[in-house]
């Protein structure tokens, strides 16, 4: 056997162990309990807060809606009444379940841009809302029509959540280049803050231009450190921007949200993280223990995938959604805990 198979073995039973031997998260009725879903190539979480409180930001991938259902069974129980339902932006791996979240569950509050695409996800998505605000109440918050300004707040219990930022559609003075940018750039942000602690969930916001040399940041990161005088973003928890490509997580907006846990939502798809992006996440500090991913042990191929962030990766390795949700606890003494899920 050749030293790079041993290599590779040695990989493979390193991951196998962190990912079945880690302690399982348990759900904790007077704490926040958030789980980022791993749907593959997309976006999904759930939060518990106290009082039962529930919230779902983002809905993932098109092709996940039984898998993301599944997960948010787990925290949130049948006939259980959603408090909010965020929808960053209208991207399809972010909007999978919505319409089976709303035939299951009765939702108080939808929030989205409200910027119309030509996409089957989004179709379904829209009349599911639709409906449910006909025959269900839901209040539909969308950013074409509903004033909801930054800095807007809701309270539930001890819980916090604010509205950082968040367009129908990106500003024309925006340095955008093109239509994806211009379809992440409106992402939705918010900040969950509880016991002086915080999350800030940030859809596919917009910070650089992939591959650009300087790191001056722009669009949605540049409006959001702006703001943070007024609208903070410091965070002890970043579930990072557009899955870890590189058009996002700017070093400015990296010091600026100064998170000590960094998430990254990806699958096996798009070569996300990007190797440049996490790296400046570790040239800003950010321990390399504490950097979580839903794709862990992928290693993609092609132009794509040579770009991907390569740290404890398995050659070959085709990471499958499911198996890598990451769970985030926050206790009312303020003791944070960032775990992956015992699959």
């Amino acid at each position: 056997m050749c030293e790079k198979q041993i290599s590779r073995i040695i990989l493979l039973l390193l991951l196998i162990f962190a990912t079945t031997h880690s302690v399982a998260l348990e759900i904790e009725h007077d704490a926040v309990f958030v789980r980022v879903i791993d749907t593959g190539a997309g976006l999904a979480t759930v939060t518990l807060m106290p009082g039962d409180h529930y919230m779902v930001y983002d809905a993932g991938h098109w092709n996940a809606e039984d898998l993301v259902m599944e997960r948010i069974r787990e925290i949130i129980p049948s006939g259980a009444t959603i408090d909010l339902l965020i929808t960053s932006h209208n991207d399809s791996d972010h909007l999978g379940a919505v319409d089976e979240i709303l035939q299951e569950y009765r939702v108080t509050r939808v929030i989205r841009t409200g910027q119309v695409r030509d996409t089957n996800t989004y179709r379904d998505a829209d009349s599911a809302i639709t409906r449910a605000s006909t025959e269900q109440g839901t209040l539909d918050i969308s950013l074409d029509k509903f004033d909801f300004p930054d800095g807007a707040t809701y309270r539930f219990g001890d819980a916090y959540i604010t509205k950082v930022t968040g367009f129908h559609e990106a500003p024309s003075t925006w340095d955008l280049i093109s239509v994806a940018e211009k379809n992440n750039a409106n992402s939705i942000v918010i900040r969950l803050f509880f016991k002086g602690k915080s999350i800030l969930f940030t859809g596919d916001a917009v910070g650089r231009h992939s591959g650009q040399e300087n790191d001056v940041p722009l669009a949605t990161e540049k409006f959001m450190i702006e703001n943070s005088p007024v609208i903070t973003i410091d965070s002890d928890v970043l579930i990072a921007p557009h899955h870890g490509a590189d058009n996002a997580s700017s070093s400015d907006f990296i010091k600026e949200v100064s998170p000590t846990w960094v998430i990254f939502s990806a699958g096996h798809d798009f070569g996300h993280p990007r190797k440049s992006t996490a790296e400046r996440f570790l040239n800003q500090g950010v321990v390399i223990h504490r950097i979580f991913r839903t794709d862990l042990g992928d290693d993609e191929t092609g132009s794509e995938g040579q770009k991907e962030w390569k740290h404890n990766s398995i050659s070959g390795h085709v990471d499958k959604k499911g198996d890598d949700d990451v769970d985030i606890l926050i206790r009312p003494s303020g003791e944070i805990i960032v775990e992956y899920r015992n699959n």
